[in-house]
């Protein structure tokens, strides 16, 4: 029995997140199969700071659509691991810029080769489905995104 699946439509915030579970659950496996000390929540806010000399929190959270609380949380993993450094920003010292550490520059090729086999796989998964799950997934983005979730909730049951 899988309850999950058999309640449909109620459950499909709760469906993404066993399958997004089972995706990062496996993207820990691969980096321990390399030996690499790396969590799959990681990578966004690593990605963008290899990307970038240095970013503020701020800056990192638009980028990446999340929240503020979010990037500090992995912000401060990150740190604590010693693959990215905090400093107060030049411009305003009640903001902190975060860049790659000189040990995350030094795991950065590690992690580029093993993210690029991870992309090929997962792009192999994907398409040879019947239906693009990234097409659909940024679907229902958009239409969350015009419209809030509460907003459709009361317009579909005519509530104030």
């Amino acid at each position: 029995m899988d309850l999950i699946s058999e309640l449909g439509p109620l459950a499909f915030g709760s469906r993404l997140k066993r399958l997004s579970e089972t995706i990062m659950r496996g993207g820990e496996d691969v980096y321990r199969f390399y030996g690499v000390d790396f969590q799959p929540k990681w990578f966004p806010i690593f990605y963008f700071l290899s990307q970038k000399s240095e970013a503020g929190i701020m800056e990192i959270a638009e980028g990446l659509n999340v929240t503020h609380p979010a990037i500090i949380q992995m912000a401060k993993e990150l740190e604590k691991k010693g693959l990215i450094i905090s400093k107060k920003s030049d411009e305003d010292a009640r903001k902190r810029n975060l860049k790659l550490s000189k040990k995350g520059k030094v795991l950065l090729p590690t992690l580029q080769k093993i993210w690029e086999e991870i992309r090929q796989m997962n792009a192999e998964i994907i398409e040879n489905q019947e239906h693009n799950l990234l097409i659909a997934v940024k679907e229902i983005e958009d239409a969350w995104t015009s419209k809030s979730y509460l907003e459709r909730f009361k317009e579909f049951h005519k509530l104030g």
